[in-house]
């Protein structure tokens, strides 16, 4: 066993998830009514393989060159200059990403919590709880994204599991929904591809892993389980409400946790303990978005640590996400940001495989 190669397959899966189950877990349900009526879950479904894309070529590409992370081997591949300029653009996304799911979750905040709270000291208070969390190697980011996931993921299955008793087949029918046309459900589906941008977090942990060549491996199996608990809030929320009031709803996923109860008052208060999970949550998926902000612009600038690195984006976040002006501009933002996520690191990465194996560069690690 490498003890320079600490992180093992089921880590990296670990991270993967936590990353991806964040702020969209609130609202999909809407969009995916929206785009397909009753047929949601098969919406949300499509979005995977659409997914699946640019996390194959990413892995496919990473495992090529197990030493070393993409910022490296893509100055090999493309050339010093361009490749940091696709470094700098990849820093700039991640920052506004983050700071556009600062900005919904400080949107939630104010709306369900805490009512008299000014919205940017609710964005203030987690952006500098997640500057500090980063200051920390890749071993212990990964060693945080561990330990929350079990809290995560029993919690929402556990939701899930409980709001079943309450599901109404008929809302679910049929299944292929009244009113979607071809064109929504792409819509729809691009829209629950975005959700899974997370992904690209792996080219931070390959170099570091007891098996490289198993990343595809990690990275399929996570998409899949992710895949399967967004299907089910889709689906146990379409059967409690049906698609004409989820359309309706701000959280669906949240009126769906406050539906629900176990026994006779024995449990009652589902959604105060869907709003602890979903904080977590998002904690998580900022924390992965600014870290890759923070350590792409490092690499760009060459310096020998990003925490300096992380001090210099905080301002940079937090101005972010005060840039939309009302709670519309905040979706308008956040899905055109998703769909330039899905085709830029969908592409980026295809760039890159494209050019290795055109060059002949980089060899499959069998460590």
């Amino acid at each position: 066993m490498n003890s320079n190669r600490p992180i093992t397959t089921i880590q990296v899966m670990a991270v993967i998830i936590s990353t991806i189950i964040g702020i969209g877990i609130l609202s999909i349900p809407r969009y995916m009514a929206e785009a397909g009526d009753s047929g949601a879950p098969l919406v949300t479904a499509s979005g995977v393989p659409v997914a699946f894309l640019g996390c194959w070529f990413t892995a496919v590409v990473c495992r090529k060159f197990p030493n070393e992370t993409l910022f490296v081997f893509s100055r090999r591949l493309l050339g010093t200059w361009l490749a940091d300029i696709f470094s700098m653009l990849i820093t700039l996304f991640f920052a506004f990403s983050a700071g556009i799911t600062m900005r919904q979750f400080g949107e939630v905040c104010v709306a369900v919590v805490f009512k008299k709270t000014p919205i940017e000291a609710v964005i203030l208070l987690m952006l500098l709880l997640v500057a500090l969390s980063i200051r920390r190697n890749i071993v212990k980011f990964t060693y945080v994204h561990v330990f929350y996931l079990p809290f995560i993921l029993l919690s929402v299955i556990a939701i899930i599991l409980v709001a079943m008793r309450n599901v109404d087949v008929l809302n679910l029918l049929p299944l292929t929904g009244n009113y979607t046309t071809f064109s929504s459900f792409s819509k729809g589906t691009i829209t629950s591809a975005g959700l899974y941008q997370g992904t690209f977090v792996i080219i931070l942990l390959v170099p570091l892993m007891k098996k490289p060549q198993q990343i595809l491996k990690a990275g399929t199996i996570a998409l899949g389980i992710i895949g399967f608990i967004y299907v089910m809030i889709v689906w146990v929320t379409l059967g409690m409400f049906g698609a004409q009031e989820t359309k309706l709803l701000s959280y669906p996923t949240l009126e769906a946790a406050r539906s629900i109860s176990i026994g006779a008052g024995l449990l009652e208060r589902f959604d105060a303990l869907f709003i602890i999970i979903w904080v977590i949550s998002i904690f998580t998926t900022i924390f992965t978005n600014y870290y890759l902000a923070a350590y792409s612009l490092q690499q760009v600038l060459r310096h020998k640590d990003h925490r300096l690195i992380s001090s210099f984006l905080l301002p940079l976040i937090f101005t972010f996400s005060l840039l939309p002006r009302n709670i519309f501009q905040v979706y308008t933002f956040a899905s055109i940001t998703a769909i330039i996520g899905l085709i830029f690191l969908t592409f980026y990465p295809l760039l890159l495989w494209l050019v290795s194996l055109i060059r002949n560069k980089g060899a499959i690690s069998h460590e």
